[in-house]
């Protein structure tokens, strides 16, 4: 009985199943750009955490110590010191109050443009999408702001921060909140309406639960932007209690030179929320934004 011949190649396919060899090369040729850009991101934090605990002495070594010193907490009891849970404190308060706001105000928002026939409507709703990269830049709405502020008698109050970072962040919560509303079918208000319920029923009891994920994804990225301003917190505030943690970190840069261990240390603390709500977020931001922002 004769046996069939099967092309060495061949076997080594049949032998080892999955992806064809193209396929691992497509897949590698768009993975290692990915990791070089990872590797550029995560190599200032990987150096700015090890600054952080560096003896004065070794942060300045020619060539840098990357291993061999005995660390320090030095430089975080110096940040302590300077009033950094003050700092902290009072920044993730004005960030939270800043999302629960945009948020707030986003839900209504959106149900208003996606369900609602006004004049407008769609010149509206592009101004707000063409407003989002300055509310990103909050030093572009810097001086109006702050002759508003004054006038209204909000400078240096508990109040200007938040509802500066509100304002920055609601048109990106509406634009991304809108587009997870459209997908949600309107026989489910009129359902709603037959049962006797308000608008407001509607908004508590339909939409805010199947608008979940977008709340969250657009949440995260309003504590994000929040935690991260620099400019409105920089000039609205200059009492010591009232100051958020970045100006507090700018200030380690100092008038005669930078204090690069107290610096990279604030640093290095600040991040520790934007980590923690990624990390309970994560998913809700990949969700959200799928459902929402794509649509809208």
């Amino acid at each position: 009985m004769s046996t069939l011949a099967i092309p060495t190649a061949a076997r080594r396919e049949v032998a080892a199943p999955g992806r064809p060899p193209i396929d691992r090369f497509w897949a590698l040729l768009v993975l290692l750009p990915v990791a070089a850009l990872m590797l550029v991101n995560l190599l200032p934090l990987f150096w700015g955490v090890l600054t952080s605990i560096k003896p004065e002495a070794v942060i300045f070594a020619t060539p840098p110590q990357f291993a061999g010193f005995t660390p320090t907490n030095a430089h975080y009891e110096r940040v302590f010191a300077a009033g950094f849970v003050q700092s902290f404190t009072i920044s993730l308060a004005y960030s939270g109050a800043a999302v629960v706001l945009a948020l707030a105000l986003a839900l209504p928002a959106a149900y208003a443009f996606d369900r609602f026939e006004f004049p407008f409507r769609q010149s509206l709703f592009l101004l707000i999408v063409a407003s989002i990269p300055l509310s990103l830049g909050a030093a572009a709405l810097l001086i109006p702001n702050y002759v508003y502020f004054v006038r209204l008698g909000l400078v240096n109050t508990p109040f200007a921060l938040p509802l500066i970072y509100a304002a920055h962040q609601l048109p990106m919560a509406i634009w991304v909140v809108k587009g997870t509303i459209e997908g949600i079918p309107r026989e489910l208000d009129e359902a709603a309406v037959i049962d006797g319920a308000s608008r407001f029923g509607i908004l508590r009891h339909v939409m805010l639960p199947l608008a979940r994920p977008a709340l969250g994804a657009a949440g995260t990225l309003a504590f994000v932007g929040s935690w991260n301003e620099f400019v409105a917190g920089s000039v609205m505030v200059d009492a010591p209690w009232l100051r958020p943690i970045q100006p507090l970190i700018y200030g380690f840069i100092g008038f005669f030179g930078r204090e690069w261990g107290p610096l990279t240390a604030a640093a290095t603390l600040a991040i520790l929320p934007i980590l923690v709500v990624f990390a309970l977020l994560g998913r809700l931001i990949v969700s959200g934004l799928t459902k929402g922002s794509v649509k809208g």
